[in-house]
């Protein structure tokens, strides 16, 4: 019996891919998409005179985030003039139905996969499309 080496690992690193190619769809410039996770935002993204530094989370259910995660990346965007975003990709479900979480929250549906923004400011969801 053969098992897949397939990891959340490499659905994270799939995320911030998917999320990298959703920006640039909607006419983002991607200025830096980081290499194994390094520092504290894995996706600068800018749009007009809008600059995101954005930690992306891959998970199921709602990601946990580290304190210190969260004030890195506070202190990168502030530093930066930009905002400061956490990015959330979940797998959809197959079936077509709606999960609870996503019943409470509003996404962005891309068929298998669904993404959520926020603004770590102040924690409201957030679209690419707004300045």
């Amino acid at each position: 019996m053969q098992t897949s080496s397939y990891t959340w690992a490499h659905f994270g690193r799939e995320a911030e891919f998917v999320i990298t190619i959703y920006l640039k769809l909607k006419g983002w410039n991607i200025e830096q998409l980081s290499k194994g996770s390094k520092g504290p935002a894995d996706i600068i993204a800018s749009h007009n005179s809008t600059k995101w530094f954005i930690q992306v989370k891959s998970s199921t259910s709602l990601p946990r985030l580290k304190g210190y995660e969260v004030k890195r990346l506070m202190e990168l965007a502030e530093s930066s003039g930009g905002l400061a975003v956490i990015a959330i990709l979940r797998p959809a479900d197959l079936n077509g139905t709606s999960s609870e979480l996503d019943k409470k929250l509003d996404f962005v549906n891309l068929g298998n996969y669904a993404i959520y923004f926020y603004s770590l400011h102040d924690w409201k969801r957030i679209t690419p499309y707004e300045k």
